[in-house]
């Protein structure tokens, strides 16, 4: 009779094969997460197949290599899906088939299962033409070699991302706000960005992770690219995110804020500004697009002011005394009419020091 002793050794090893066994099949295989509650695992693809299992959101399931012949279109969450059933099995190694658009995974080119997924994906959403845009972007971003190329992607990846967004507010029904739709897998269609709910939480917009270009500026040789992403983590610090308020703005509700105008913010973003385009000109285009914004935060009428009266004709001040070539005859003759109507804000109704409470 074998000794108890005997017999665990043997349970152990018998344990240690299966997890290793379960390990290596888990590891080749690409794995997915559900990204809605109640996904159904169902015997057979398509709709009607009979219900094995309901996954919570966030089941983490193993691609089995096998994809439905047809697609099913399915609104989940408010957003329309027409994709194909995928053949999976979960961790505890039921197998089944679920709908793709109720999941996410990480894209993979070389994955054919999630080519195929993001294609559908896309197509749906945004249509055939975009998509085909979206692709060639991200391999693009992926095979940047070059500042030059750093630059063209950075556009041509903004123009994807204004139109994209004009889309998704278009085509996105929030209905319910206690199951908002899941978007967020965007970041693996668009590599360097990262999709947000704004509006109170009511639609989507893509912004650039200023962290995950620095990355890739660093590989670079000329060191235009590593000095634009420099600059633009300065203007959105928190996180390296950047958002809809840089850091000249006061963000004091979901729609808006007050100028930081008195602060120094802006007197140091045109120095930086003027200091990017005299080391390079490889983004021109974006910084004088960012000289155009800070003007007018200090010169449209609708703009309120954080600071004091006193503050911020000090800084303005400080920047009409500035040597800044960056501002043109036209730049200055609007700093200098606004800088007189700080003299009476309240003739030219403008609306100072916001952070008391209230304004004089």
């Amino acid at each position: 009779m074998r000794s108890f002793s005997t017999l665990l050794f043997l349970a152990l090893l018998l344990a240690i094969a299966c997890t290793s066994k379960t390990t290596s099949a888990d590891t080749d295989a690409m794995a997915l997460t559900t990204n809605v509650d109640a996904a159904q695992l169902r015997a057979a693809p398509g709709p009607d197949g009979k219900v094995l299992l309901s996954l919570p959101f966030g089941a983490v399931l193993y691609d089995l290599g096998e994809v439905s012949d047809f697609t099913t279109r399915i609104n989940l969450r408010g957003i329309w899906f027409d994709e194909p059933w995928l053949k999976v099995r979960t961790k505890d190694g039921q197998i089944g088939w679920i709908y793709g658009g109720a999941l996410r995974f990480q894209m993979d080119e070389n994955s054919a299962t999630a080519r195929l997924l993001m294609q559908k994906r896309l197509q749906t959403i945004f249509g055939a033409a975009l998509e085909d845009s979206i692709r060639s972007y991200r391999l693009a971003f992926q095979t940047i070699q070059t500042a030059e190329d750093f630059a063209n992607v950075f556009r041509q990846g903004t123009k994807l991302r204004d139109t994209m967004t004009n889309i998704m507010q278009e085509r996105i029904l929030i209905q319910d706000y206690d199951a908002l739709p899941d978007m967020f897998w965007l970041t693996e269609a668009m590599p360097g960005m990262v999709p947000q709910l704004v509006a109170e939480g009511t639609s989507y917009f893509l912004f650039w992770n200023f962290a995950t270009l620095q990355t890739i500026a660093q590989r670079t040789a000329n060191t235009a690219d590593d000095g634009f992403v420099a600059f633009n983590i300065t203007l959105f610090p928190e996180d390296s995110i950047e958002y809809f308020f840089p850091a000249w703005f006061m963000q004091t509700w979901d729609y808006g804020g007050s100028s930081l105008l008195g602060r120094g913010v802006h007197y140091n973003t045109l120095q930086q500004i003027a200091q990017q385009l005299r080391q390079s000109d490889l983004f021109a285009r974006e910084l004088k697009r960012l000289k155009v914004r800070l003007l007018n935060d200090m010169t449209e009428s609708n703009v309120t002011y954080w600071e004091s009266q006193e503050k911020i004709l000090a800084e303005l001040d400080h920047i009409l005394s500035a040597d800044f070539q960056i501002l043109d005859n036209a730049d200055r003759i609007a700093l200098q009419t606004r800088r007189q109507q700080f003299n009476d804000p309240q003739q030219f109704g403008i609306q100072v020091n916001m952070q008391s409470g209230t304004y004089e």
